[in-house]
């Protein structure tokens, strides 16, 4: 089932975030502790709002946006979302999605927004659910 994330779900959260973007295409090392510290640090705004899928206390599926207030509306914006590998493509990414539109929807939201790597599943998904390609906008970094 999607509900929305409680504090006390995040070593269930942190170890599905590990899961997933331990496999391929991402291949990262995420530790306990760093994956709890940007689930925390993540949910930790005012504005924050989590979504997970849950099935015998088992989390396979997180969530983690904010609230991104701007000229038609507010927005929620997703900073992460993950499935673990094996329960994609089983439609648990598809159902958070849905609950979110609907949930987000009746609060007055306006769309969802988020950031993915092009090339990767994650962008088929997301096309697949609806979402559509700015042209005219692109992701911008600064390393130092």
């Amino acid at each position: 089932m999607v509900r929305r994330y409680l504090d006390s779900d995040l070593e269930k959260a942190a170890k599905c975030y590990m899961e997933t973007f331990a496999e391929e295409p991402w291949n990262e090392e995420w530790s306990m502790e760093l994956a709890m510290t940007r689930i925390r640090e993540l949910m930790s705004g005012p504005i924050s709002i989590g979504y997970v899928y849950e099935e015998d206390t088992h989390i396979s599926g997180v969530m983690i946006g904010r609230k991104n207030t701007y000229l038609h509306g507010s927005e929620y914006f997703i900073d992460e979302f993950c499935i673990v590998p094996s329960s994609q493509g089983k439609g648990i990414g598809t159902k958070m999605i849905n609950y979110a539109k609907e949930e987000l929807g009746a609060m007055g939201y306006v769309g969802i927004v988020l950031n993915t790597e092009k090339g990767y599943p994650s962008e088929l998904f997301y096309k697949k659910n609806g979402f559509v390609q700015k042209e005219d906008l692109i992701f911008m970094y600064l390393n130092f």
